[in-house]
C-alpha cells in the first residue's frame, strides 16, 4: 500500500466518475452485507464451522471467476503484488476467517456496529497515516461518535461476558474489530491497485481459494458436503455469488466512482439493517445498548465520511 503513496494524495476521496453507478453499487454492497451477517452467523452457531463456510465461499467463486481472471490478466502488474496480497488478506479467505469466527460470540446488531461499523474508521486513520489524507472538523466528530458506540456496545458485551462467565467469548469482539481493520486494508488497496472491479474481486477470489483449498483439505478433507445439500446450496451460493462476487465488485464501483472514504459511508447502512434482519432470522431483538450503538456509529459514519455536513474544502480527505 505504501508504494502508492506519492500520488494518492492527489485526489483522495472526490468523486472520480459516474456519481450514480457509484451509489447504485454501494447501496448494492449494503443490502449484500447486511444478509451476510446474519446468515454467516446463522451458519457458524448451527451446521457449519468458519472454516467450512470459507472454503465453500472461496471455492464457488474461484470458479465462476476464472474466466475472468483469464480474461482481464493483462490488468496484473507485478509492481502492483503488494496492493493484491493487501486485497487478498483483507477481503479475501484470512478476512472471512476472522469475521466468521467473531460471529460465534456476538449477536448480529453487535456484528454490525463493530465491524462495518468501524471499517470506515479504520479507512480514515490508514488514509491519515499513509497517505496523508487529512479530515475536516466535521469528520473527526463523526469518528468520535463511532468510537462513543463503539464503547458502549463492546463494553456492555465485555460485561455480560463477565457477568454470564462466557469464559473467552470477549476475543469474539476483537476479532470484528480486527475484520474491520482488515477489510479498511482491502477498501484502501484496491483503490490503488490499478484493476478495475471485476479483476480485483477475480483476484480476491481466485488467490483465496488457491491460498485456503489445500489447508482445509489436509485439515477437514471433503467434511463440508457431509451437510445436507439444501443448506450447503443457501449458504455457499449467497457466500460465494451474493457477497463474493457481487457484493464485492459493486462496492468495487463505487469505490471506482465514489472513492474509498465516500463509498465507505455507505456501510453506515449495515449496522441497522443487520439487526432488523436478525429479528425475523435469528430471533435476536437488539437490546437497548446496541441500539443506541447503532445510532451513534451511523450518525458519526455519515458525518465521518462526508455524507451529511457542510462538504469538506479542496484539499481536505
Amino acid at each position: 500500500m505504501t508504494s502508492a503513496a506519492s500520488t494518492a494524495h492527489l485526489a483522495p476521496d472526490r468523486e472520480t466518475g459516474n456519481i450514480l453507478l457509484g451509489v447504485t453499487g454501494a447501496l448494492v454492497a449494503v443490502g449484500f452485507w447486511a444478509g451476510w451477517i446474519v446468515l454467516t452467523r446463522l451458519s457458524v452457531t448451527t451446521a457449519f464451522t468458519p472454516d467450512d463456510i470459507v472454503f465453500l465461499r472461496f471455492l464457488i467463486s474461484a470458479v465462476l471467476l476464472l474466466p475472468v481472471f483469464w480474461l482481464r490478466r493483462r490488468q496484473l502488474n507485478y509492481r502492483n503484488l503488494p496492493q493484491y496480497l493487501f486485497m487478498i488478506l483483507g477481503a479475501g479467505a484470512p478476512y472471512m476467517l476472522v469475521a466468521a469466527n467473531s460471529m460465534q460470540h456476538a449477536p448480529a446488531a453487535h456484528v454490525g456496529v463493530l465491524m462495518p461499523g468501524t471499517m470506515p474508521l479504520f479507512v480514515a486513520f490508514y488514509g491519515l497515516l499513509f497517505f496523508g489524507e487529512r479530515l475536516g472538523i466535521w469528520r473527526y466528530l463523526g469518528l468520535g461518535l463511532i468510537v462513543l458506540g463503539d464503547v458502549a456496545v463492546g463494553g456492555f458485551g465485555i460485561f455480560h461476558i463477565l457477568e454470564n462467565d462466557l469464559g473467552h467469548a470477549w476475543v469474539g469482539y476483537l476479532l470484528m474489530l480486527l475484520a474491520a481493520a482488515m477489510w479498511a486494508g482491502f477498501t484502501q488497496a484496491q483503490k490503488r491497485s490499478s484493476l478495475d472491479p471485476w479483476m480485483a474481486t477475480a483476484v480476491v477470489g481466485v488467490g483465496s481459494c488457491l491460498g485456503f483449498s489445500p489447508y482445509y483439505l489436509a485439515t477437514s478433507g471433503l467434511a463440508v458436503f457431509d451437510l445436507p445439500w439444501g443448506e450447503i446450496a443457501l449458504h455457499g451460493l449467497y457466500q460465494a455469488v451474493a457477497s463474493g462476487i457481487l457484493a464485492l465488485a459493486a462496492y468495487g464501483i463505487a469505490i471506482q466512482h465514489l472513492g474509498a472514504q465516500r463509498a465507505a459511508a455507505f456501510s453506515s447502512l449495515v449496522p441497522a439493517l443487520g439487526a432488523l434482519l436478525a429479528i425475523p432470522i435469528l430471533g435476536e431483538f437488539p437490546d437497548p445498548v446496541a441500539w443506541f450503538g447503532i445510532g451513534t456509529v451511523t450518525l458519526g459514519l455519515m458525518l465521518a465520511t462526508g455524507a451529511i455536513g457542510p462538504r469538506a474544502r479542496k484539499g481536505r480527505g
